[in-house]
This record gives structure tokens, sequence and C-alpha cells, in this order.
């Protein structure tokens, strides 16, 4: 892996799922924060979460995600496509472009098990 002269970083999909991610940080979107309530209306509790690899050059993900209630429980979900310095490539190193790397990485991270750490970001950031 390289750093490309656009700021990408050039990747395989079968090689990015070998890179192990860091949870670097978690936050609520200020929005949220700095509402102020009146009437009766539905909360949205939102934020995002940032991941990095240990690896040279560092791989960053990042993606917005929305707290749901799921069969009772509480559970965050991703929201939108997420953020990278990724663009994936094919079988023939060609750039898979900008949309399709956003949905193949959307993918993996819906695979991904972020939540608890993000949530427990969340806790000690905002107690």
């Amino acid at each position: 892996m390289a750093l490309s002269s656009d700021g990408y970083v050039r990747v395989s999909l079968s090689n990015f799922a070998k890179i192990p991610l860091d949870h670097l940080l978690s936050g609520l979107d200020d929005d949220l924060m700095n509402a102020a309530p009146h009437a009766a209306q539905v909360a949205v509790i939102s934020g995002y979460t940032e991941w990095l690899s240990r690896t040279k050059p560092a791989v960053t993900l990042g993606w917005d995600w929305q707290l749901k209630g799921v069969n009772g429980h509480a559970a965050c979900h991703r929201s939108g496509l997420p953020r990278s310095n990724i663009m994936l490539i094919g079988d023939f190193n060609e750039d898979l472009g900008d949309e399709r790397t956003a949905h193949l990485l959307a993918s993996a991270v819906d695979c991904l098990a972020w939540q608890e750490l993000a949530l427990a970001a969340i806790q000690r950031k905002y107690s």
C-alpha cells in the first residue's frame, strides 16, 4: 500500500478486509447538543465515529450513525455512506470509483462490530 498523490490509499477489497481498524473517536452531533426542546417531537440521537489503521500509510474510515429502537432494544446503525481515504481497486488495479468504493465500504462497515466501542466512547465523553 502506498499513499497516492491524490491522497487515496489504493487497496483491493480483499486486502482491505485484512486491515485491522482501531477506534479513534466517536461523538454526538452538535445539533443534538444545542437543540432547544419545544413541544412533543421525535428525538433523534445521532453521531459519528472514526476509525484508523496502524498501517503505513494509515487508512481512515468514518461514518455517521443514528440510535434506533429495534425489537425493543436501542442500537446504533450507520446512516449515509462512509468517509475514507481508501480507493478500492479491481482485479486489474483499476479504480472502482468513489461511489462504488463508498457502497462497498458501507457494506464492510455493516459487518463490523463497532457499536459497543462507539457507545462506550460516547458515554465517557459526555458523562
